[in-house]
């Protein structure tokens, strides 16, 4: 049976660390060459991180770069698999006389997977959404073996997913306020797919030299929803996935006082029937089925997150 390949949509952000003593020449996360650069060097196994629970010890690994340009040249994806191998795990253990408790470990180590790829043309990136991982701090590790990464390339930069939540869910909630007094969040500038709602912020914020920005908008007399506002860009390029956690509303809703957050759920796509051949992809990298299968993707991924428009 044909099983389909379902994943959750993440931005890719990148953040700079903060070193007041830094100098404007180190080197920054920029160019999507840096990008893929960092991705590889995450796959060597000095990258890979312990995690440590009361009942197991995970080790949490990249593997398996491939770059897929030549196979899809018009949308240039980035194929890695994020593993967590199963070191050791505490429980009932079946012994010739009966049941005690223990330790068990394996050699090696069974993992669970999950292959990502990274859309280096819109900066989005597609995690297989399993059973096994969904429930885990995956995201977490995974950014922490990509921070390690680019360290050891000497970048002063990591990269960060944030979740691109479904279409309209902020400003479907934005909306839902007959009168918003409050709106908090926090911003991030780099690399934004621009809409006639963001691009005046998003200028005015480059000219700025700003790449992060909090914004905490009050008004109990209710902030203004119209589509020229600022309320209005900062909740668009939010729903964009240009955001650092959840965005906070408050203000009167379904005729009364309510608080509200948005933005830490991903939008999930499904692609019928390839599950098994994307996790094998990386042997067949330049076949036509490939090509198919990752222009299936890319049309998944824009179906969730249409390519904004400066006429909409």
């Amino acid at each position: 049976m044909t099983r389909r390949f379902s994943f959750d949509l993440y931005r890719l952000n990148i953040e700079d660390a903060n070193d007041l003593f830094s100098q404007s020449q180190l080197k920054r996360l920029r160019r999507d060459e840096d990008i893929a650069a960092v991705l590889e060097k995450a796959t060597e196994p000095e990258q890979d991180q312990i995690q440590r629970t009361r009942s197991a010890v995970f080790e949490w690994g990249v593997r398996e770069f491939r770059d897929l340009v030549k196979a899809h040249p018009e949308r240039p994806l980035l194929h890695v698999v994020l593993a967590r191998s199963v070191l050791e795990r505490d429980g009932d253990i079946v012994t010739d006389q009966g049941m005690t408790t223990g330790t068990s470990s394996l050699n090696p180590p069974l993992a669970s997977t999950a292959v990502c790829l990274f859309d280096l043309r819109r900066h989005l990136v597609a995690v297989e959404h399993t059973a096994q991982l969904a429930p885990t701090a995956w995201r977490d590790f995974l950014q922490r073996i990509l921070a390690t990464a680019a360290n050891r390339l000497e970048f002063y930069s990591s990269i960060e997913l944030e979740p691109i939540p479904e279409q309209n869910g902020i400003i479907g909630l934005f909306l839902s306020f007959e009168r918003l007094t409050r709106m908090r969040l926090t911003l991030r500038i780099p690399n934004p797919e621009l809409s006639r709602y963001t691009k005046l912020l998003y200028e005015e914020l480059s000219r700025s030299g700003i790449r992060e920005l909090t914004q905490d908008m009050k008004n109990p007399n209710g902030l203004s929803k119209k589509e020229e506002a600022l309320p209005f860009a900062a909740a668009v390029l939010a729903e964009q996935g240009y955001k650092k956690g959840d965005v906070q509303f408050e203000g009167l809703r379904n005729g009364g006082f309510e608080q509200a957050t948005s933005g830490s759920s991903a939008a999930r796509g499904n692609v019928r029937g390839l599950r098994d051949y994307v996790r094998g992809m990386h042997a067949n990298a330049k076949s036509k089925e490939t090509q198919r299968v990752l222009a299936a993707i890319a049309a998944e991924i824009d179906r969730l997150h249409p390519i904004p428009g400066l006429d909409e």
